[in-house]
């Protein structure tokens, strides 16, 4: 598991979150589920320190 810094651009702007998921495939399914009217979704690996 690794955490994710995942950026969704919509409508009303753009949303940034961190998740813990296995690979940056499953992070943005994730969020594709959670903001179904995305026009973009990415996901970078966050570094250990960043994290937390």
């Amino acid at each position: 598991m690794r955490t994710y810094l995942v950026t969704v651009v919509t409508s009303a702007g753009t949303t940034r979150f961190p998740a813990i998921h296995a690979g940056a495939a499953e992070a943005i399914q994730h969020a594709m589920a959670l903001f179904p009217a995305a026009r973009t979704v990415g996901a970078k690996p966050m570094r250990t320190h960043a994290a937390g």
